[in-house]
Protein backbone atom coordinates (compact mmCIF):
# COMPACT_ATOMS: atom_id res chain seq x y z
CA UNK A 1 0.00 0.00 0.00
CA UNK A 2 1.16 3.69 -1.20
CA UNK A 3 2.05 5.54 1.64
CA UNK A 4 -0.20 9.01 1.44
CA UNK A 5 0.63 11.47 -0.84
CA UNK A 6 2.92 8.92 -2.96
CA UNK A 7 1.68 7.38 -6.35
CA UNK A 8 0.90 3.50 -6.10
CA UNK A 9 3.03 1.14 -8.06
CA UNK A 10 2.74 -2.07 -9.52
CA UNK A 11 3.92 -3.66 -6.15
CA UNK A 12 0.64 -2.94 -4.68
CA UNK A 13 -1.59 -4.53 -7.25
CA UNK A 14 -2.72 -8.01 -7.70
CA UNK A 15 -3.16 -7.80 -11.29
CA UNK A 16 -3.71 -5.30 -13.95
CA UNK A 17 -6.82 -6.00 -16.54
CA UNK A 18 -5.72 -4.70 -20.08
CA UNK A 19 -8.44 -4.10 -22.61
CA UNK A 20 -7.51 -2.69 -26.33
CA UNK A 21 -10.34 0.04 -27.43
CA UNK A 22 -9.34 -0.79 -31.44
CA UNK A 23 -9.58 -4.66 -31.16
CA UNK A 24 -12.06 -5.01 -28.18
CA UNK A 25 -8.95 -8.01 -26.56
CA UNK A 26 -8.86 -8.13 -22.89
CA UNK A 27 -5.96 -9.77 -20.91
CA UNK A 28 -5.20 -10.22 -16.80
CA UNK A 29 -1.55 -9.49 -16.43
CA UNK A 30 -0.24 -10.44 -13.10
CA UNK A 31 2.45 -7.87 -11.96
CA UNK A 32 5.32 -10.56 -12.67
CA UNK A 33 4.00 -10.62 -16.44
CA UNK A 34 4.70 -7.30 -17.26
CA UNK A 35 8.75 -7.00 -17.28
CA UNK A 36 8.71 -7.52 -20.71
CA UNK A 37 7.17 -4.30 -21.20
CA UNK A 38 9.88 -2.71 -18.87
CA UNK A 39 8.02 -2.51 -15.90
CA UNK A 40 9.71 -3.43 -12.02
CA UNK A 41 7.56 -3.21 -9.02
CA UNK A 42 8.90 0.58 -8.44
CA UNK A 43 7.18 1.15 -11.85
CA UNK A 44 4.18 3.94 -10.70
CA UNK A 45 1.16 2.60 -12.08
CA UNK A 46 0.47 6.21 -14.41
CA UNK A 47 3.45 5.12 -16.54
CA UNK A 48 1.53 1.87 -17.69
CA UNK A 49 -0.11 3.29 -20.60
CA UNK A 50 2.84 4.82 -22.14
CA UNK A 51 4.45 1.03 -21.84
CA UNK A 52 1.78 -1.48 -22.48
CA UNK A 53 0.09 -1.84 -26.42
CA UNK A 54 -2.17 -4.30 -28.01
CA UNK A 55 -0.28 -7.00 -29.25
CA UNK A 56 -2.89 -8.08 -31.71
CA UNK A 57 -3.08 -4.57 -33.07
CA UNK A 58 0.55 -4.41 -33.36
CA UNK A 59 0.58 -8.03 -35.54
CA UNK A 60 -1.99 -6.16 -37.72
CA UNK A 61 0.31 -3.38 -38.25
CA UNK A 62 -1.39 -0.73 -36.44
CA UNK A 63 0.10 1.35 -33.11
CA UNK A 64 -2.00 -1.17 -30.49
CA UNK A 65 -1.71 1.83 -28.13
CA UNK A 66 -5.08 2.67 -27.07
CA UNK A 67 -5.60 0.39 -24.36
CA UNK A 68 -7.49 0.83 -20.65
CA UNK A 69 -5.94 0.11 -18.04
CA UNK A 70 -7.55 -1.09 -14.53
CA UNK A 71 -5.83 -2.27 -11.24
CA UNK A 72 -6.94 -5.24 -8.96
CA UNK A 73 -5.36 -3.54 -5.75
CA UNK A 74 -3.86 -5.93 -2.74
CA UNK A 75 -6.34 -3.44 -0.35
CA UNK A 76 -9.24 -1.72 -1.33
CA UNK A 77 -8.37 1.43 0.56
CA UNK A 78 -5.50 1.75 -1.91
CA UNK A 79 -7.67 0.97 -4.85
CA UNK A 80 -10.09 3.89 -3.96
CA UNK A 81 -6.99 6.32 -3.25
CA UNK A 82 -5.65 5.43 -6.54
CA UNK A 83 -8.98 5.92 -8.53
CA UNK A 84 -9.44 9.31 -6.92
CA UNK A 85 -5.86 10.14 -7.95
CA UNK A 86 -5.93 8.72 -11.73
CA UNK A 87 -9.23 10.42 -12.19
CA UNK A 88 -8.07 14.25 -10.89
CA UNK A 89 -4.85 13.66 -12.89
CA UNK A 90 -6.19 12.16 -16.65
CA UNK A 91 -6.75 14.17 -19.47
CA UNK A 92 -10.87 13.37 -20.22
CA UNK A 93 -11.67 13.36 -24.10
CA UNK A 94 -14.47 14.13 -25.36
CA UNK A 95 -16.66 11.94 -27.38
CA UNK A 96 -15.47 12.10 -30.82
CA UNK A 97 -12.43 13.79 -29.93
CA UNK A 98 -9.78 12.26 -31.56
CA UNK A 99 -6.03 11.31 -29.33
CA UNK A 100 -2.88 13.30 -30.05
Amino acid sequence: MALPGRKPVIAHVASISVECADCGRNRWWKPDELRRFGVTGSTPLAELSGRIVCSACRADGLPGTAVSIQAAFIDERQRVRSEAQMLSEREVLVEGARRA
